[in-house]
């Protein structure tokens, strides 16, 4: 039973889509459908139940699409991400590469089609040049992250101490320093993580640890 979730602005579409995915895949459920990039990425972050594919639209109006996949597969390789546009592939291809999506397909893909795409990535596999399957595409975006961020000792700390189940003050008393500049520190690596919350930075900053200790 192959798991899907989608995520897509326009109600009608994602209603549609949704019903197509439905009836032509068989073996598979759609668990849960939303219309905001936040939404998809609360799903694929902090849930227990992460679907095995992701359908997600690249022209979202809260969060980008690419950004979506790129936190998404920063964090993790799962699920495996299936871009989808009704616009001409070539507009979006090269950033659904760079975010680590498994493959860009067209909304006016037929359910034969959109079958065998989601059976594929599901399957482990990548769609289309360029495109790589998520356990590869999830060290690749860590690797570019990585490349262009730097968090200082101190917000290595002070992360570290939070991945470990640390409070705010024990952090603080730890290190010597306030409370409230534990909370100035967060936000600094936050921002070079490009996360939106200290839970999502943690995640980044583990799976970059992890991946940086097999090289």
């Amino acid at each position: 039973m192959i798991s899907i979730g989608i995520v897509d602005n326009d109600r009608f579409a994602l209603a549609m889509l949704a019903q197509t995915v439905g009836r032509a895949l068989v073996g598979a459920r759609v668990v849960w459908t939303v219309e905001s990039g936040v939404q998809a990425l609360h799903r694929c972050l902090y849930d227990r139940m992460i679907p095995d594919v992701l359908l997600l639209d690249m022209s979202l109006t809260d969060v980008d699409g690419a950004e979506v996949c790129r936190r998404i597969r920063m964090a993790s390789d799962r699920p495996s991400i299936l871009c989808i546009t009704s616009y001409a592939l070539d507009h979006y291809r090269q950033a659904a590469i760079d975010a680590g999506a498994q493959g860009l397909i067209a909304k006016s893909s037929t359910p034969r089609e959109l079958a065998e795409f989601i059976g594929a990535v599901a399957d482990g596999n990548a769609i289309g040049t360029g495109f790589m399957n998520a356990t590869v595409a999830h060290r690749s975006v860590i690797t570019a992250t990585q490349s262009a961020v730097v968090l200082s000792e101190r917000e290595r700390q002070v992360l570290d101490r939070y991945a470990a189940n640390r409070s705010t003050v024990e952090i603080a008393q730890e290190l010597g320093i306030k409370a409230s500049t534990v909370f100035v520190v967060v936000g600094h690596a936050k921002t070079k993580l490009g996360a939106t919350t200290r839970a999502e930075a943690i995640r980044i900053y583990l799976a970059a640890k992890r991946a940086d200790s097999t090289h």
